[in-house]
């Protein structure tokens, strides 16, 4: 049986990335601004929603990314050891 040991502390450190990741954004978001400003006395408020929203979209796009990844390598860990399980059980017989 493979040492599945640092697959686990791998994975252990990208599900703690998202966790701070979620964190990150939404002390973000606490920030933000939801009222629309239109006129153009506003228009500092404005650039700071655009700023605010571009930067939302990155972590979005980020957050989504990794925890597809984390899902996936765990699936993929959990998957190999339920096999080698299985197949180091049926050598044994």
């Amino acid at each position: 049986m493979m040492n599945l040991v640092p697959h686990l502390v791998a994975w252990a450190v990208l599900a703690t990335i998202v966790v701070f990741l979620a964190i990150y954004r939404r002390r973000v978001y606490m920030k933000s601004d939801e009222v629309l400003h239109l006129m153009d006395a506003e228009a500092p408020q404005l650039s700071a929603q655009e700023t605010v929203g571009k930067k939302l979209e990155k972590l979005d796009f980020w957050g989504k990314l990794l925890t597809v990844l984390v899902f996936l390598y765990g699936l993929g860990i959990a998957g190999f050891y339920v096999y080698s399980r299985f197949t180091d059980t049926a050598t044994r017989m």
